[in-house]
């Protein structure tokens, strides 16, 4: 009686609660790094950030149902564009009017991340269903779109190593790289890299829930034990480091497998509809955060 009792007073948590959470999650991961230079913060920057590694995984978790659950992908998927170039455009715009006095920086754009997701997760599902139905033309059709994606990243290859200060004409280049990077995404415009693509569209291709958090479990798994080869590799032998490592091996990073019960608590509802809330949340907060943070650290 008081397991059926408890199963009726919980039923899991709704699409609109779990992103909830992962903003709250991401807030505070963003006041751990951005925020650092204060001292209540840095003294539990750590803590900050290990509770900040659950938020990427539980927005890409939801962005995997919204794909599958969402009348019109292609629709979905302009949506995700527009709000990575609106989020892109509003950095370089604070950069230009504050970036003289307060230095801001963004490391990348988690929107741009999710874009590509959904668009490769969308074209890999139709060409492996036109393979199966041997249509050649739609088949070769998606190919197309998965070769043109990597354009911008090879056109972006030549401006790595380029530094633009915001003084002068530089500001010009600024300008002028910023509207380019916004209106033309690259893998260099992403946040968390490739890795967070690659995890996105294999738990899309997964299918139920279950298979989507067995892949997400697998992923953790692999990252940690790579943690320790990688361990291994730089203390016995002089190796190179690759972003790839330095992302998902990390110690801290590897934290976010701490985020798979909140997967496991999604019971497949809606919830309340909150599609622009978060869009508009994710460049102002940070904005907001680093602004207090250079008026409030010690000079």
């Amino acid at each position: 009686m008081k397991e059926n009792a408890l199963e009726r007073r919980f039923k899991g948590l709704t699409a609109f609660q779990l992103k909830i959470l992962a903003l709250v999650f991401m807030t505070i991961d963003h006041i751990g790094s951005i925020a650092f230079e204060i001292p209540i913060v840095m003294e539990y920057r750590s803590y900050l950030r290990l509770i900040g590694r659950l938020a990427m995984p539980i927005f890409l978790f939801l962005l995997v149902q919204s794909i599958r659950h969402t009348r019109n992908k292609g629709r979905f998927i302009l949506r995700l564009y527009l709000a990575g170039m609106g989020t892109e455009m509003f950095v370089t715009v604070m950069n230009l009017l504050f970036g003289e006095r307060f230095h801001y920086f963004t490391p990348g754009n988690i929107i741009f991340t999710f874009f590509y997701t959904a668009l490769y997760a969308v074209l890999t599902e139709r060409m492996i269903e036109s393979v199966r139905e041997k249509d050649r033309r739609t088949t070769g059709l998606c190919a197309l779109g998965l070769a043109l994606s990597l354009v911008p990243t090879v056109i972006y290859l030549p401006l790595l190593y380029g530094s633009y200060s915001l003084n002068g004409s530089d500001r010009v280049t600024f300008l002028l790289e910023g509207i380019l990077n916004s209106m033309v995404p690259s893998f260099y415009s992403v946040d968390y890299g490739i890795g967070v693509i690659i995890l996105g569209v294999a738990m899309y291709l997964a299918g139920t829930k279950k298979r989507q958090c067995l892949v997400y479990a697998a992923f953790c798994v692999l990252c940690i034990a790579g943690r320790y080869a990688v361990w291994l590799g730089f203390y016995f032998y002089s190796i190179p480091s690759f972003g790839f490592f330095e992302t998902f091996f990390d110690y801290v990073q590897n934290r976010m497998i701490w985020a798979l019960p909140f997967m496991l608590l999604y019971n497949g509802r809606r919830g309340r509809p909150c599609k622009w809330f978060f869009y508009w949340y994710y460049p102002v907060h940070r904005e907001v955060i680093f602004l207090i943070a250079a008026l409030a650290a010690p000079q």
